[in-house]
Parts: structure tokens; C-alpha cells; sequence
């Protein structure tokens, strides 16, 4: 949740944490327009942060204001605003030449210098430099006295606020933007807009010059990728856009600590193309005012807060500003101021020749002063002629693109028409007397009006104006052009109120003063809703749908009619092929006849030999079965002679098993009383040995 007061804001999370910070200034502009004490409008930050910063511009102080904060938080609306809802630059510009309206006299003279470049990838490019020259990157540079600078930036003289307007709408126009997921028109570059205001003073015939550099600055805001859904070339500028800004943050903290505990300590300036830019602004001879910026949505808590935590730092810096006189000015000031002196004493004192020589050296130095100062009055008047012929240059170039300054009511015109309404009717094609060509823009090609898109030819198509009719002829078949919805091959004559389609994505209502004041009937077709992009999209739409299904029907058609044609040649061919294949088939037929004759002839006589064959074949047939049944009478006869013969041989077979078996046991039982005998004689011869030993042994022991 937030809370605000004038000075105050409290920011709390989902989970009740709660953090206070103190300000020079709190606006809410979220909700409650119109409606709501709290609100603040433009023109309340303006009068708050910008008008201090004019009135220290006129003091002679280098000024700065820059927005910091989250992509999509309104930091580009709030320095630029819309065009019901101006932001600070162009309300800067209304006050900044009424002021010099209002007090340029004879003694107080003004001169207004303008540059506005962008810093996108570490580049930097100048806005309001020619197309060639845009693509060019330039190099910073550092001066001795006024710091870093941009090497070849181009500088225009503004006499007006409508000067100044035309070049800020010329450089946002080349200024880098992209969609994204968290912004529709993200800035992807950080922007710079320097003013340089010179205010010289006649004060007792002395000539005081006093310069203010002023830095508007819209910073690109940081992102997550996660968020904002970036890739690819998106992703590398969102890198280097939080990598600036990262660098920022280093050196607003350094800056903080110095102001802080008034030590020496390394400020990073160089570590990014927008610090070093800035380095006077942030830290050096320059009055600096920051404007952060952050969402009320939930899902941004964490990025709001660092956001605020990163002002809270910014507050803390403490710059020393002073007022920048002209060095050549102060010079010549301070060289009459010795010459009065000098005089003064030679109508006191009579001077020796080392004073003589003194005065002369002050002479030939306020000499050289003054030289200066007349050199530096030429240069500034070709500066002047050098911005107005390059005021007209852009003036040409954007009435091409659809951007005029100074319009003659009384000549026809193409006012664009958008979806978005905010940007319907911003751009307005003069057409000339004579003729008016409208094609892409190349350098073979010199159009009075440029368009670009896939379905712009190179020469598209060409408006005649003979100053009471204007009609519009393509200039060949691939120029898609409509009017009223019609698709024209041929020369059209355009009626006020008329809608213009060229490319199938450039919508245009047509405007005729002349006729419109000979018919002012016709003033409602001009008006919404008929005058309107979404009129003019659906009567597209619409005499496209009709024309695409009439093309559709006509092809069907057509489509039928080959169908039968082709159906019909289909039939005849066969129908040929048919009588062809009939009567090769009959030749045939016949053919396959007088075989079939010839066959059944040969045929029959076949079957006669057949039949013949047939009946030897059976007689055979009946021999050779009696000796069948005689050759197997006589094997059953030979088979039941050896079953016979086999029993016998099986039975002597068994007799003879008989007579071995009991063989057999005649002999175990004879070796079983021989094994007897044996043992017997054994145990015998072993008792009458025994006497012996023993009578054997007794005579032993007697010896």
C-alpha cells in the first residue's frame, strides 16, 4: 500500500514491512484527476522542480532535471507529456521564451542554443543530425573549464518556442523506441536535451555575458527480462540500459558518501557514456533536480522500492554551483576596471615608464579582448544563419513525413488517420500546384512525400492538382491504392472528405478548402464518424470483402465452366479412344475364333488318342494289379516262413540262456567250497607252525 503527503511517502508489503521517506516533494498522479485534493497535475511538478530550475538558469547556473525509475512508470510522459497533457520540456520552452520576451530590452539581450542527442548500446547519436550523420556514432570529448562534452554535436540557434518545439518533435521522432511486455512504447535509449541560455547585460557601458547550460534529461527505464519478456536485440538494449543505470546508481552512492563523510573518495564517472556526460550535473557546477518515478501496482513493490531507496541517496548530494560568467566578458570587465584605475592615478600622479609600459600592455591586452569579442559576435551570427538554413533543410524534410509548421489553408491535403486516436490526424501532406509524388524514400528518388512499409513501391503513386481539382493516378500495377475503399487502377478525382488508403497501411482523409467552400455540404463526410480511421478501415474492409467474394464467384465460374470444357474434351477423347479399342477388339475376337476352330479340331483328334491311351492304360492298369495281389500273397507267405523260423532260433536261444545259467551257479558253488578248503588249510598250517617258533625261541634264550 502507499501514502503520500507533501513531503512524505510510506510504502508497505503484502507481508505489513512498512518503509518512511522524506522528500523535497511527494505527487500522486495515479488516479482521482479532476476529482481528488491529492491529485498533482503536469503543471504542479512543473511549478514545483522545473520553475525553480528556469529561475536559476536566468541567474546564470548550469541547471539539470532528470526522471529515474522502472520501465512503464511514467517517466517519458512526465519530461514529455501528450498533446492534451504537456510534460516539463515543452512547458519549459513556453516559460523560458516568455521570459526572454519579457525582459529582452536594449540592455538585456538573449540567445537560446539547442542540442539533443540519445545514448542507446554506449553510443551516442545526435537526434537532430541528418539522416547520414544519425547513423554515426560520436565521441565524448573533455574541455579543461566545461568538462566533458560531445565531439561534432550539432547546435541550432532557437528564436522561438515553436522553434524549440519543432526540434524536440523532430528528435523524439529518431529517438529509439520498442514494445515490450511491461510497455508499449518503451524507451530504449537514454535522451538529453541541452539548452544553452546566453543572457548579456549592458551595465555602464560594460558588456556582462552570462551562460547556463541546461540538461533535460529522460532517462530509459530499468527492467527484468522476466517481466518485461524481452529477447533477442531487446534483451542486448535492456543489458546496456540497466548496465548505465547501474553506473549511475555507483556514482550517485559515491557522491553521497563524499557529501556524507567529506572525504576524498573515486567517483566512476567513467564507467558509463551517461555519467561522464553528466558529470557536472551530477557532482560538479550545476543546480540538479531528480524526479523518480515508480508504480502503485503490487507486483512492482521490489523495483518501487529500490527506486525510492535510490532518491533517498540523490537527496543527500551536495553540488556547489556558481554563477558562469564569460571568460571574455569577465576579461574585458576587469581590464576597463584597471584602465579607469590607471587613468584615475594619471590625473593624480605623474607615471614613469615602467607604468607607461604597463598601461600599454593593458591596452594591447583589451585589445585582444576586444577582438575576441567581435570574432565571437561573427561566429554566434553564423551559427544563427547556420541554424536557419538547417531549420528550413528539416522543415522540407518533415513536411515530407507528414510535419508542417506553416500550412496555407487554402491549399487540398492528406491528414493521416490511426487507430490510436491520440496520434489520428497529427500528420498533414501538403499538395502542391502541379504535381505531388508519394513513393518510398531512397536515395535515386526524390518524392514530395515519403512513406515506408512492405506495400510502397518506390514510385507509388502521383496527386495532380491544377488548383480547382486534385486527382490521384498510380504510377504502376503494383501500387496498391484506394480510395473510398476502391481499389483504382486509373486516375481518380478526390473529393473532400474522401478516404485514401495507400499501401494497404497508410489511411488518409482527403481535405479540399476550395471545394469544401463551394460545397459546404460536404463538411459532414470529413467529420467522425465518416472521418474517422475506423470508418475508413471497415468501408476497406468491406468493399475488399465484396470484391474478393465477386472475384471469388467470377473465379468459381470460371473455374466451372473450364471444369466442363475440360470434361467435355475428357469424353470426346474417350469416346475415341473407345471406337479404337472396339474394333482392335473385334480383330482380335476374330482372330481368337479361328484359333479356337483350329484348336477344338486338333482337340478332338487328341481325344480319340486319349481315349485309346486311356483303355491300354487300364488294361495295364489291371496286369499290373494281379501281380500286386500274387507278389503280396507270396510276401505274407515268406513273412509267416521266418515268424516261424524267429520262434524256433528264439526259443533255442532261451534253452541255451537256461543251460549257461544253471552252468553258472555250478561254478559260483564250486569256488565258494574251494575258497573254503582254502581258509582251512590256511588255519591249519598256521597251528602247526606255531610249535615251532615257539620251541625256536626257548633255545635261543638257553644260549
Amino acid at each position: 500500500g502507499w501514502q503520500l503527503n507533501a513531503l512524505e511517502a510510506w510504502v508497505s508489503s503484502d507481508t505489513g514491512n512498512q518503509h518512511r521517506f522524506t522528500f523535497d516533494h511527494a505527487f500522486w498522479s495515479f488516479d482521482g484527476k479532476g476529482t481528488s485534493d491529492n491529485f498533482s497535475s503536469q503543471q504542479a511538478v512543473y511549478e514545483k522542480l522545473a520553475r525553480p530550475l528556469l529561475d536559476c538558469s536566468f541567474e546564470g547556473y548550469n541547471t539539470c532535471l532528470f526522471a529515474y525509475g522502472q520501465t512503464g512508470s511514467g517517466k517519458s510522459y512526465c519530461m514529455m507529456g501528450e498533446k492534451e497533457d504537456r510534460g516539463v520540456i515543452p512547458r519549459f520552452g513556453d516559460e523560458l521564451f516568455e521570459r526572454i520576451i519579457r525582459d529582452q530590452s536594449a540592455e538585456t539581450t538573449y540567445k537560446v542554443e539547442i542540442s539533443f542527442y540519445e545514448i542507446y548500446n554506449e553510443r551516442i547519436h545526435d537526434l537532430l543530425a541528418s539522416s547520414k550523420g544519425r547513423a554515426k556514432p560520436l565521441r565524448v570529448r573533455e574541455h579543461t573549464s566545461l568538462g566533458p562534452f560531445v565531439e561534432d554535436l550539432s547546435s541550432y540557434v532557437a528564436s522561438s518556442n515553436e522553434d524549440l518545439q519543432g526540434w524536440v518533435n523532430l528528435g523524439n521522432k529518431h529517438r529509439a523506441t520498442a514494445a515490450t511486455g511491461m510497455n508499449d512504447k518503451s524507451s530504449r535509449s537514454h535522451s538529453v536535451f541541452m539548452i544553452v541560455l546566453t543572457q548579456t547585460k549592458t551595465l555602464d557601458e560594460q558588456e556582462v555575458c552570462r551562460t547556463s547550460r541546461i540538461n533535460l534529461v529522460d532517462l530509459a527505464g530499468s527492467e527484468r527480462t522476466g517481466k518485461a519478456g524481452t529477447t533477442g536485440e531487446r534483451l542486448k538494449e535492456g543489458a546496456s540500459i540497466n548496465k548505465s543505470l547501474h553506473t549511475l546508481g555507483k556514482v550517485i552512492s559515491a557522491l553521497c558518501e563524499r557529501s556524507i563523510s567529506r572525504k576524498k573518495v573515486f567517483i566512476p564517472y567513467r564507467d558509463s557514456s551517461l555519467t561522464w556526460l553528466l558529470k557536472e550535473s551530477l557532482g560538479g557546477n550545476a543546480k540538479t533536480a531528480m524526479i523518480a518515478t515508480v508504480s502503485p501496482a503490487p507486483g512492482n513493490y521490489d523495483e518501487s522500492l529500490s527506486t525510492l531507496r535510490y532518491a533517498d541517496q540523490a537527496r543527500s548530494i551536495v553540488n556547489v554551483a556558481r554563477v558562469n560568467e564569460d571568460a571574455t566578458s569577465k576579461l574585458i570587465r576587469e581590464l576597463r576596471e584597471e584602465i579607469d584605475r590607471l587613468r584615475s592615478q594619471f590625473s593624480s600622479a605623474s607615471l614613469d615608464a615602467s607604468s607607461l609600459e604597463e598601461v600599454q600592455r593593458l591596452r594591447e591586452k583589451l585589445k585582444t579582448s576586444e577582438k575576441l569579442m567581435t570574432d565571437h559576435t561573427r561566429s554566434w551570427q553564423e551559427k544563427l544563419q547556420e541554424a536557419e538554413t538547417r531549420k528550413e533543410e528539416q522543415a522540407a524534410q518533415l513536411k515530407k513525413h507528414g510535419v508542417s509548421f506553416k500550412v496555407d489553408n487554402r491549399l487540398p491535403n492528406l491528414v493521416n488517420l490511426n487507430e490510436d486516436p491520440q496520434l489520428s490526424e497529427m500528420l498533414l501532406y501538403v499538395i502542391k500546384q502541379g504535381r505531388t509524388t508519394v513513393g518510398q524514400e531512397s536515395s535515386e528518388t526524390a518524392h514530395d512525400i515519403h512513406l515506408s512499409g512492405a506495400l510502397v513501391t518506390e514510385n507509388h503513386c502521383v496527386l495532380e492538382n491544377d488548383g480547382e481539382t486534385v486527382k490521384i493516378l498510380p504510377m504502376n500495377d503494383d501500387a496498391q491504392t484506394y480510395v473510398n475503399g476502391e481499389l483504382i487502377g486509373d486516375g481518380v478525382t478526390l473529393h473532400h472528405g474522401d478516404r485514401v488508403v495507400i499501401g494497404g497501411d497508410y489511411f488518409f482523409r482527403f481535405n479540399h478548402p476550395v471545394e469544401l467552400a463551394k460545397h459546404p455540404e460536404r463538411r459532414s463526410t470529413a467529420s467522425a464518424p465518416k472521418g474517422g480511421f475506423e470508418f475508413a478501415q471497415d468501408e476497406l474492409f468491406e468493399v475488399q470483402d465484396a470484391r474478393l467474394r465477386a472475384e471469388v464467384e467470377e473465379a468459381r465460374l470460371k473455374a466451372h465452366e473450364e471444369a466442363m470444357e475440360q470434361i467435355a474434351a475428357a469424353k470426346e477423347v474417350a469416346q475415341r479412344e473407345m471406337d479404337e479399342n472396339r474394333q482392335v477388339f473385334e480383330c482380335e475376337l476374330l482372330s481368337v475364333k479361328g484359333q479356337l476352330l483350329a484348336e477344338s479340331t486338333d482337340k478332338k483328334q487328341v481325344m480319340q488318342q486319349s481315349e485309346q491311351k486311356l483303355e491300354s492304360l487300364e488294361a495295364e492298369k489291371r496286369a499290373l494289379e494281379a501281380q500286386v495281389i500274387a507278389h503280396r500273397h507270396q510276401l505274407e507267405m515268406d513273412r509267416e516262413k521266418l515268424r516261424k523260423v524267429f520262434e524256433e532260433d528264439r526259443q533255442q536261444k532261451t534253452n541255451l540262456i537256461a543251460d549257461l545259467e544253471n552252468e553258472r551257479r555250478k561254478l559260483e558253488e564250486d569256488v565258494v567250497k574251494l575258497k573254503k578248503s582254502k581258509e582251512q588249510r590256511a588255519t591249519l598250517n598256521e597251528i602247526m607252525a606255531t610249535p615251532e617258533k615257539m620251541a625256536s625261541s626257548t633255545g635261543q634264550s638257553k644260549r
